[in-house]
């Protein structure tokens, strides 16, 4: 069972995981229709002047200030993803996995971080401020970059899996054919319980109740 260890003197959050394992028939497949149906309801729901006074974007934005990043220039991934859905941009395509659980992301406006369990060398994570020099290797990263020690991180093992919440690790991502998936719930300060709690059963209604599992 995995569970979160928390070291240090660390800012007010509390992460939820969620462990979904792959099902007899792998992952369940997001058709075009599906992605269109529930992007429209994200687009006709919603513009971006309703998005800036959301409680929740709102939330995460004051907790990247927090820990000295601007969120205007690295924005929160839910909020990137609505933006990007409300623009009419195409929405990233990148495996059944990723691309289910960026869908909730959006539609919850929780932002998520998923890991591979085939990856993961110990069942014990640790949310802890980084070591200054200490490399982490983000998706998206040419090569690791070292840490200023500034950054609250999740390790396994004391490798940095992400920089919570914001960034997962290259070593630990979504192939697509896992065997399981640890979903890490950023929960910040300001955030409704109740939204945390909804993006936890989506992701087990869309992965383990849809019938693709």
């Amino acid at each position: 069972m995995f569970h979160i260890t928390r070291q240090g003197d660390l800012p007010d959050v509390e992460p939820r995981i969620v462990l979904i394992k792959r099902g007899e028939n792998g992952w369940p497949e997001l058709s075009d229709e599906e992605l269109n149906q529930r992007l429209d309801v994200i687009r006709n729901s919603l513009t971006l002047d309703d998005l800036r006074e959301q409680n929740d974007v709102a939330a995460y934005r004051q907790f990247y200030w927090r820990l000295g990043i601007d969120p205007t220039k690295k924005r929160p991934s839910a909020e990137a993803l609505v933006r990007r859905i409300i623009a009419g941009k195409p929405f990233p395509r990148i495996n059944p996995i990723v691309d289910r659980y960026n869908l909730i992301s959006a539609e919850m406006r929780v932002s998520l971080g998923a890991f591979s369990v085939d990856h993961l060398l110990d069942n014990e994570l640790v949310l802890r401020m980084a070591e200054k020099g200490e490399k982490f290797l983000g998706i998206g990263f040419p090569e690791p970059k070292p840490c200023s020690g500034k950054e609250l991180v999740l390790s396994v093992s004391d490798e940095i899996i992400a920089l919570y919440p914001y960034r997962d690790s290259h070593n630990s991502r979504i192939r697509g054919d896992d065997s399981a998936v640890l979903f890490v719930l950023c929960a910040v300060p300001g955030i409704d319980e109740n939204r945390i709690e909804g993006a936890a059963d989506a992701l087990i209604s869309e992965f383990i109740g849809s019938k693709g599992s």
